[in-house]
């Protein structure tokens, strides 16, 4: 994944939902992009279900089909990628919340946390104390060290990604994919 390019994307959805919403130049939005970060991880680990112990159905929704309509062509067929789509998002918010913080992108450390034996409902959890982590390191007198608890968050959501079978070349792509359709969200008054 090229972190670079990912950074420069977001840096330019971020200028355009500002100058989309002028009010926001004027307010403080790192602590709503960490509690949206968190609420993504949990609409991921939604759609991940593995945690579901009272459902027999916790297969991971990789794959949605649907049927779509369309105007003159008739009925077809089309995919989403639910837990795909739902991890981008988090990546979104987590890049988002990099830049707001200053993180230098060209010095981040992106060897790979060796994978640890613990279960993948155990790694979203201690990714979710890892975000709340970041806000209070953020905002509180370790500001300082804000770099390296991001860092830190960050590798371990690409361990998270690993666990879910991701590939940076996918996820690469989907975050761009996203990020398209998040343009045009601004464009339409989303």
């Amino acid at each position: 994944m090229n972190l670079i390019k990912l950074f420069e994307a977001q840096r330019e959805l971020d200028q355009h939902i500002i100058y989309s919403k002028p009010h926001l130049k004027e307010e403080d939005v790192l602590p709503r992009k960490i509690l949206a970060l968190q609420v993504e991880l949990g609409e991921l680990a939604n759609e991940w279900r593995g945690f579901k112990f009272w459902s027999e159905d916790q297969d991971p929704r990789r794959v949605k089909r649907s049927i779509a309509f369309s105007d003159p062509g008739g009925p077809f067929e089309q995919f989403t990628y639910p837990l795909l789509e739902e991890y981008v998002d988090c990546l979104h918010f987590l890049i988002s919340i990099g830049i707001e913080l200053a993180v230098n992108e060209k010095q981040i450390n992106r060897e790979a946390i060796l994978a640890r034996d613990i279960s993948i409902t155990n790694q979203f959890l201690y990714l979710n104390k890892a975000v709340s982590g970041l806000y209070w390191n953020a905002t509180q007198e370790y500001a300082n060290n804000a770099q390296n608890v991001w860092e830190k968050v960050y590798r371990n959501f690409l361990l998270l990604g690993s666990y879910l079978e991701f590939n940076s070349e996918q996820v690469e792509q989907a975050y761009f994919d996203k990020n398209q359709v998040n343009h045009d969200r601004q464009e339409s008054g989303y």
